[in-house]
């Protein structure tokens, strides 16, 4: 499951030697985590008037995204899909890099953040996680892929020019966002790669890593979270996901005073919660995931669970950063 933590264990030649010699002869493992491995190297790239080390480090899209992960996007159906797959899973994955996709009016912008202090986010780290979206992009849609535009907080840390020949479009420092600006069209291109089968395999293999448990309550539970977001979770689908004739697993359920369609309920109300508390996907993206496929069906249902709208509990309730970048104002049924 290394393939999936959404950063790659790089090293550098004699950069890292250099390291390891200056940590006091520390090997990887031997007190220091990989984050601060990373955020040494970035520095240290500084010091030596190697400011394009970030860069030069994503010139691959497996720089950032490679094995189950890679994969998982280069076989959704559209690169809109890829990125949702992507966010969902690198939330809990990622320690470092996080991604939010918005549509404006005519632009879509995929945006970059930390769950660390603003001031002590690494410009390296957040340039190598955009560059590798855009190549990953690139890799998915099948050909190359020009955004409109890049903008980052910091300062550049070399040549405009420098920037230019890797992202292929105007570079801004010092916004208030770092993000990729992109054609709105771009979403709804098909995946050169795309597998429907793989896919699903990939979502059931990625959800299937959380939990092990042998009680039958359980196992509905993980299969129903699997085909949720693939918008099968019936109770003949997950019967047959279970080996079991949808009858027998009725009477299962029964036994222990749940009825399927109201441990359905239960679970998509919980999922609802945790995503509009501690996920910056939008109400939309949500609505999916959950297995809705209209969001207003998704906020009627929030409507009689909680007794109000999606963006209300989000503002009411949610981890206080992701409310500060949430820009979801549309998809809300009251």
């Amino acid at each position: 499951m290394e393939g999936i933590r959404g950063m790659t264990q790089t090293t550098a030649g004699g950069l890292f030697d250099h390291l390891v010699h200056s940590h006091g002869g520390h090997e990887p493992g031997e007190g220091y985590s990989y984050k601060e491995l990373v955020n040494a190297l970035a520095l240290q790239s500084q010091k030596w008037v190697l400011p394009g080390y970030g860069l030069e480090q994503s010139r691959h899209p497996d720089a950032l995204f490679k094995g189950a992960l890679r994969r998982l996007a280069t076989s959704a159906p559209t690169v809109g899909q890829a990125l949702v797959a992507i966010m969902r899973y690198i939330y809990s994955c990622s320690p470092t890099v996080h991604y939010r996709l918005e549509n404006r009016p005519g632009q879509s912008v995929l945006m970059l953040y930390g769950l660390i202090h603003p001031e002590q986010d690494n410009p390296v780290i957040v340039e190598r996680a955009i560059l590798a979206a855009t190549l990953l992009i690139a890799e998915v849609r099948g050909c190359a892929f020009r955004p409109r535009a890049v903008t980052l907080r910091h300062a550049p840390l070399c040549e405009a020019t420098l920037y230019h020949n890797y992202f292929k479009c105007p570079v801004l420092f010092e916004q208030e966002h770092d993000s990729l600006v992109f054609s709105p069209d771009v979403l709804s291109e098909p995946s050169v790669g795309q597998d429907d089968e793989l896919h699903a395999m990939l979502r059931f293999y990625l959800e299937a890593q959380s939990d092990h448990s042998d009680d039958l309550h359980a196992q509905v539970k993980r299969k129903i979270q699997m085909l949720l977001p693939l918008h099968r979770a019936t109770l003949e689908l997950v019967a047959e996901s279970l080996n079991l004739h949808p009858r027998t697993l009725q009477r299962h359920l029964a036994q222990g005073g749940v009825e399927f369609e109201a441990y359905l309920d239960g679970i998509r109300r919980k999922q609802a919660e945790h995503m509009l508390r501690k996920t910056s996907l939008s109400i939309n993206q949500i609505a999916s995931e959950l297995g809705y496929k209209r969001p207003t069906s998704f906020c009627r249902a929030h409507q009689r669970w909680f007794d109000m709208t999606p963006r209300a509990h989000r503002q009411a309730f949610g981890d206080p950063f992701i409310i500060s970048i949430d820009g979801d104002s549309q998809a809300v049924a009251k």
